[in-house]
């Protein structure tokens, strides 16, 4: 019976539901239309194989053709097995390459909130329909816009050439010599032996006189820019650098100033007041080429001005300066005729002004004599330091600074002759040769007072033993009295610093010369360094060790019937530790 009669149409049976079926990777066997698994004869076939091939009628030729079936299945199965392997090869291939090549950059969390925000305000100030009083959902960037912002190249850092550079020449003489590119190591080696070749060219400079020092310069100008390289590292110890002073002082001076600098140097002075409309003129042996004049200001400075001739009271003529200044530039032997040239060339009422350290000239009033004697007057004269120590409202703590700035110039002064031993070996880089002093130097303080010295000349021998003497002056009789030796059996040094700031009468030095040599040391390996002395004093010294060498900072002419240097300084041990008493 029919399901459905439709004109036309018919559907004999119920259709069957479709099952669901997994296809499965086995072979089915065929199947009727209605069904049933069609059934195979064997023989049926073999009997239609015979009729239609004639030539398959033995059983070779059947052996063969199964032969060649069980052949091509292998082959296919090997096939099969290849292609996976090789698959499995690629895949892994594959990923080795997408492991080792780089990845893009993924912006963190925080750099995608700074894009938003960008985006955000962009977006803001890009509208102009929106009013204030609404606000907009921002909408959601997509991935492809921050893959796209990611991709933009980064601002690239400007390098090291197109970066503004300044002309070396234009450069001070400091800077240049201090940006050599050394380590830190390699800087300490190279100023101890700039300081070493410095007191080398000084002492030449100082026993020679200048026809001679220029003349060496001449032969070998790095000796001059030796010389200054280790002026100027030891300048930096120093509590005052007299150029720097100058330069203070002549900066409020009129402009156009005509200011003829003797000894220059580097032209310090004229690279800085030059800028403020003053006129320096800057002589020295060997020139720069822009600020230095090439000129033996002992002989001949290449400037107008004349002297008067003999018995003759003029002023001279053609005199164009207004100050000369030679700081620490008095040198050589004739030095005496840089203070002539200084007065040919200086104008009727123009200035000189000296600087020099205390231990060059340690007759200060005989040197006033020789330079008033070419004409000058004296005007005035600084001892800065020495002045701060004289004052009696100046600190214990400024006391002690003082009297340590003034031992340490007094100690450099005294060493500038000392014999130097050259050494050899290996730096960072490579190897060098450098020098050392070659004396063992044992410092001797006068205990309490000498104590305030011994800190400064540390510095200049960080490895020098220390050997204290205790005496003090009985107050009546004004005569020493030795109360403390911190003197070995033997001396196991070469030479010794007696340090005592304070020579009044002389006699407490004269007891500790006299220990020092009874203890095995030759008078001429005693070297006496003090701060302030009386004229009576050194007398007094020089009279009972006349092979002494003395360095002193200062020298007061009066001595009061107690004892003390007058105007002095007081009594620079209770200065020294603040114990000061009211009297």
């Amino acid at each position: 019976m029919a399901l459905f009669d439709v004109p036309g149409w018919t559907v004999a049976n119920a259709p069957l539901a479709e099952s669901v079926t997994t296809s499965s990777k086995k072979r089915k066997r065929p199947t009727d239309d209605d069904g049933s698994p069609e059934t195979v004869d064997l023989q049926k076939l073999v009997k239609k194989a015979r009729k239609t091939d004639s030539d398959a009628d033995d059983a070779s030729t059947i052996s063969r053709g199964a032969s060649r079936v069980k052949e091509l299945g292998k082959s296919l199965v090997k096939k099969t097995i290849d292609g996976r392997r090789q698959r499995k090869v690629d895949a892994l291939e594959a990923k080795k390459k997408s492991i080792s090549s780089p990845k893009a950059l993924k912006p963190s969390e925080k750099g995608q909130q700074l894009i938003a925000e960008k985006e955000k305000e962009k977006r803001l100030s890009s509208s102009t329909s929106s009013s204030s009083s609404s606000v907009s959902r921002p909408t959601k960037r997509s991935k492809k816009s921050q893959e796209s912002h990611l991709d933009k190249p980064l601002p690239t850092l400007p390098t090291a050439s197109s970066l503004p550079t300044i002309p070396e020449d234009s450069m001070p003489v400091q800077l240049r010599a201090s940006t050599s590119g050394l380590t830190a190591l390699q800087k300490g080696m190279k100023r101890s032996l700039d300081g070493a070749r410095f007191r080398l060219i000084n002492e030449t400079l100082y026993k020679s006189d200048s026809k001679q020092a220029h003349e060496m310069m001449q032969n070998d100008p790095k000796v001059y820019e030796e010389y200054h390289t280790g002026f100027r590292h030891q300048v930096q110890s120093w509590p005052t650098n007299p150029v720097q002073h100058y330069i203070s002082v002549l900066s409020t001076y009129p402009a156009k100033t005509v200011i003829a600098d003797l000894g220059c140097g580097d032209a310090a002075m004229a690279r800085s007041l030059i800028p403020k409309g003053l006129n320096v003129l800057s002589f020295d042996l060997v020139s720069d080429g822009a600020f230095v004049v090439e000129a033996d200001i002992c002989n001949k400075i290449p400037l107008p001005g004349s002297e008067p001739a003999e018995g003759e009271k003029s002023d001279g003529k053609g005199q164009v300066v207004d100050v000369v200044v030679c700081a620490l530039s008095l040198m050589g032997t004739n030095w005496t005729n840089c203070i002539r040239q200084a007065w040919r060339i200086l104008k009727h009422d123009g200035e000189l002004k000296i600087a020099e350290v205390a231990s060059r000239f340690t007759e200060v009033e005989a040197f006033i004599k020789l330079v008033t004697s070419m004409g000058f007057k004296l005007k005035s004269k600084s001892n800065a330091e020495l002045s701060k120590l004289r004052r009696a409202t100046t600190t214990a703590k400024e006391f002690r600074e003082g009297v340590s700035n003034i031992s340490l110039i007094i100690g450099l002064e005294a060493s500038r002759n000392l014999e130097e031993e050259t050494f050899t070996d290996q730096s960072p880089v490579g190897p060098f040769t450098g020098t050392v002093v070659k004396p063992r130097i044992g410092l001797t303080p006068i205990l309490r007072a000498g104590l305030g010295m011994t800190d400064a000349l540390l510095k200049l021998f960080p490895e020098a033993p220390i050997y204290h003497l205790g005496l003090f002056r009985e107050k009546v009789t004004l005569q020493p009295v030795e109360y403390y030796s911190k003197l070995p059996p033997s001396p196991p040094i070469d030479m010794v610093y007696l340090l005592d700031p304070l020579i009044a009468t002389g006699g407490t030095a004269c007891a500790a010369l006299q220990m020092i040599t009874d203890w095995g040391m030759e008078i001429s390996k005693v070297k006496l360094l003090c701060v302030l002395a009386s004229k009576e004093g050194l007398d007094h010294v020089q009279a009972e060790f006349p092979d002494l060498e003395i360095w002193v900072g200062g020298v007061d002419q009066t001595l009061t019937a107690q004892g003390l240097i007058s105007p002095g300084l007081g009594d620079a041990g209770d200065r020294l530790f603040n114990t000061l008493r009211d009297h």
